[in-house]
């Protein structure tokens, strides 16, 4: 019903296009262990996250799949792409994962995969709870399926769009981590800090 209701939307006030402005390069910075491609401040990336996330915009979305796939031309060949999970209530609300929706028109698409973990505990949005409440608020959220991961490449790249406090990415990692072949190496990933 969700996505009825955007489709409909979207025909009768069509999505503004996102240009992807040459001289905007991912650069590759750090915040506790997660890598992100540009600081949230910058407006261009702040508004496609918010039009991919907020509005489902195929627009946002292609364009910031082009700039994930600058940084994952540089990864290698053996890794997979985990994109970070909603809970059911969320995809009820939204009707699309927004992660998911990027790394649909990213290159390394057929490189992804949704079956090893899930968010099994519904949580309020990170931008309705304080900063205390997201630090423990994902603790225990999430579920990783260990039949479904021993046969993962050597690189695990889990995506978010956005790290904030660290606390998502933080329990995602954490609950994945044990289920992952002994010698692989997980690596999480953000558009934007």
């Amino acid at each position: 019903m969700v996505r009825t209701w955007q489709t409909l939307l979207a025909l009768l006030w069509p999505q503004a296009e996102y240009s992807q402005p040459t001289q905007l390069l991912p650069e590759v910075r750090q915040f506790q262990r997660t890598r992100y491609l540009f600081p949230y401040q910058n407006t261009q990336i702040q508004q496609l996250i918010k039009a991919n996330k907020y509005h489902a915009s195929t627009a946002a979305a292609k364009s910031l799949a082009g700039y994930l796939d600058q940084y994952l031309d540089t990864v290698g060949q053996d890794f997979v792409l985990i994109p970070m999970p909603i809970s059911t209530a969320r995809w009820r609300e939204r009707g699309y994962n927004h992660i998911a929706l990027i790394l649909k028109y990213s290159r390394y698409a057929n490189w992804v995969n949704t079956s090893i973990l899930s968010k099994a505990v519904h949580t309020p949005q990170q931008t309705h709870v304080t900063k205390g409440q997201r630090l423990v608020q994902q603790n225990d959220t999430f579920a990783a399926q260990p039949n479904r991961a021993r046969t993962l490449p050597k690189t695990v790249i889990i995506l978010d769009d956005v790290i904030t406090t660290g606390a998502t990415m933080s329990a995602a990692c954490a609950a994945l981590h044990p289920v992952l072949p002994a010698n692989s190496q997980l690596i999480s990933l953000t558009i934007a800090h």
